[in-house]
């Protein structure tokens, strides 16, 4: 092995040992620890297996093989762009219903101490 497949190997398990470390705090979801993990896995396949991404770009076409990473890369940061965005979405929804719901329940509550005081 060639002394950039040894500093790829641990950069990418320092990476993993990071995720990792993340998750357990609590401070890294699982959920958007799987991409981060499959892409450290993925850089590591390729540091063991460099005539991989040969195989990779005869496969797709590519005459620049190491221009294959670069598109597989690209194509997964727009992936999880697109998946973070689904998730920002969703969360602004329940934002929203869950303000609406604390101002009813606001309004309730003043309206049961406003009846309250006038009994009084």
């Amino acid at each position: 092995m060639s002394f950039i497949q040894y500093i790829s190997i641990g950069t990418t398990l320092i990476f993993l040992f990071i995720v990792f470390k993340l998750v357990a705090k609590k401070q890294l979801r699982e959920e958007f620890s799987i991409i981060w993990v499959l892409s450290a896995v993925f850089l590591n396949v390729i540091a063991f297996w460099r005539s991989g991404i040969e195989v990779m770009a005869d496969f797709f076409g590519v005459y620049y093989p190491p221009s294959v990473l670069y598109i597989v890369l690209f194509l997964l940061i727009i992936v999880y762009c697109l998946h973070l965005s689904v998730l920002l979405s969703r969360q602004r929804g329940q934002i929203k219903n869950l303000t609406q719901e604390v101002a009813l329940l606001n309004e309730r509550l003043n309206e049961q101490l406003n009846e309250k005081t006038k009994e009084e």
